[in-house]
């Protein structure tokens, strides 16, 4: 079960997302690199360098890495268009914490915090509605997602 918590620390009950969504395709390639023992990701133009997850080397981004990123920055995008939907302010962020199964290569938790300005508040219900679906839609983990107002005018 996914759970999101307001500032308070009170748990904020989202509904599932029943409506079917509509599919689209896409497609990356992750290829050798041609100069060292690693790898390239190329999506769309776009080109990741990529690390060996057990070399230790924090010379680009690991799997669980890029994985963690895209959930966050699914996490940013939902509350900056539902803010900007409800004409509030939007300067949201998002970090990200989660730990590995040591004998297994999968994740045994994530714990994410969005940042919302204090004035946009009054839409707490419809983010975690928003954010709950989504995580829910795609991810193989447990999240556990918060949210946190800063500078709550209270």
């Amino acid at each position: 079960m996914n759970t999101i918590t307001a500032s308070d620390g009170a748990p904020v009950r989202a509904e599932r997302n029943a409506h079917a969504l509509a599919a689209s395709s896409n497609a990356l390639i992750v290829s050798p690199h041609e100069r060292r023992d690693g790898f390239w990701a190329s999506i769309r133009g776009h080109v990741l360098d990529l690390a060996d997850p057990h070399s230790g080397h924090a010379l680009a981004p690991t799997p669980d890495d890029l994985f963690i990123v895209s959930i966050a920055s699914e996490f940013a995008w939902t509350a900056r268009s539902i803010l900007r939907m409800g004409g509030l302010p939007d300067g949201v962020s998002v970090s990200a914490n989660w730990r590995t199964n040591a004998d297994l290569p999968s994740l045994a938790d994530i714990d994410l915090t969005l940042r919302v300005p204090g004035r946009a508040e009054a839409a707490t219900a419809a983010l975690a509605a928003a954010i709950q679906n989504s995580l829910a839609a795609w991810s193989l983990a447990e999240p556990v997602a918060h949210i946190s107002w800063e500078g709550a005018n209270r």
